[in-house]
């Protein structure tokens, strides 16, 4: 019987065992955490996922790719072909870079090399989260909401392309896999994955949302683990530690695409290495735009925006560092046959 297991054991029935005990407000969580998916993440993001996935199950993925795949071979040193799947990556939201990376590796147009390196980048939330809800709903302003934005984009593309150097770099050329299936099939296969995927991300919303109304983290982590709720539900912290964070994109989203890292046969440490190397870049970013574009703004309704100094970024990164080293020794013991 291996320790493993039995730690899983005791660990899953101490967290039901809590949920029990402190029902009441782990009810009261859930039903926060269900009201903020049903709210902000199920109507922003299912029409668009489910457009951005008929594009890549049928030949309209293939016109991108001819038309402006040269910017993936020429910045990523990656096949013409993943071009849709880093554009809507970074503008649809998180987690949609990963599961449209997920299609090219099932489909076969990538290998599971190529879909590590993608998986080290293509991460940022979406132009309507960022700039619509944090920017103009949360802060008060749709300028500093596009500053966000873009810091998380130009961080993104910043790591992706330094990691287009680690490979020996590719003539231009392209190729598609994709089967030219119709479009009534495609809708279908699209509004299923879709819809699986946002029910996998509610989920998690929910079980974060709960377990933190029961624990009550401070307000300087929930962002870390839960980044819709950390953001939108009264964090008063500057708006550069909001773009480190947002270009972390919490715990919760690395769990919802967890099952894309396996498959991709990636260690969750190289992943997590990569969301902190994008989130110190995001935070310097964003400090250099508010610098060049200054914005006399409230942070929050009752809140000066102030500059936060490197080191309260650190505090919360080290804390995700302990956590990422926890969920590491399952990552490395149930996985030994990919070393």
């Amino acid at each position: 019987m291996k320790k493993k297991n039995i730690f899983i054991l005791v660990f899953m029935l101490l967290a039901a065992g809590i949920l029990v005990s402190f029902s009441g407000r782990a009810r009261d969580g859930a039903a926060m955490g269900l009201a903020l998916a049903q709210n902000t993440i199920i109507p922003s993001l299912l029409p668009l996922l489910m457009i951005f996935l008929i594009i890549m199950k049928t030949g309209a993925k293939d016109v991108l790719s001819k038309c402006f795949g040269f910017i993936s071979t020429y910045i990523f040193n990656l096949p013409m072909v993943t071009f849709p799947a880093i554009f809507f990556g970074m503008t649809g939201g998180y987690p949609t870079g990963a599961l449209l990376t997920n299609e090219l590796l099932l489909s076969g147009e990538i290998d599971e090399k190529q879909a590590r390196r993608l998986l080290r980048f293509n991460f940022c939330g979406g132009a309507g989260f960022i700039i619509t809800a944090v920017g103009t709903a949360v802060m008060g302003d749709t300028g500093t909401g596009v500053i966000l934005f873009l810091s998380n984009v130009l961080s993104s593309v910043l790591i992706g392309f330094i990691l287009s150097f680690t490979e020996k770099r590719n003539p231009k050329n392209f190729y598609s896999f994709t089967e030219d299936i119709n479009f009534g099939d495609a809708l279908a296969d699209a509004t299923e994955s879709a819809v699986k995927s946002v029910l996998n991300i509610t989920a998690f919303i929910v079980l974060f949302s709960a377990l933190n109304n029961i624990a009550t983290l401070p307000e300087s982590i929930i962002p870390a683990v839960e980044i819709t709720s950390g953001i939108c539900k009264g964090f008063s912290g500057s708006a550069l530690q909001i773009a480190a964070y947002l270009s972390f994109g919490g715990l919760c989203i690395h769990f919802q695409i967890y099952s894309v890292i396996i498959r991709a046969k990636m260690k969750y440490y190289d992943f997590l290495f990569f969301r902190i190397i994008g989130a110190f870049l995001s935070y310097a970013i964003s400090k250099l735009l508010f610098f060049l574009f200054p914005s006399d703004i409230s942070v929050f309704s009752n809140s000066s925006m102030h500059t936060a100094e490197i080191s309260s970024v650190n505090i919360a990164l080290s804390f995700l560092m302990v956590i990422g080293c926890f969920i590491l020794v399952f990552d490395l013991s149930s996985r030994k046959k990919y070393v």
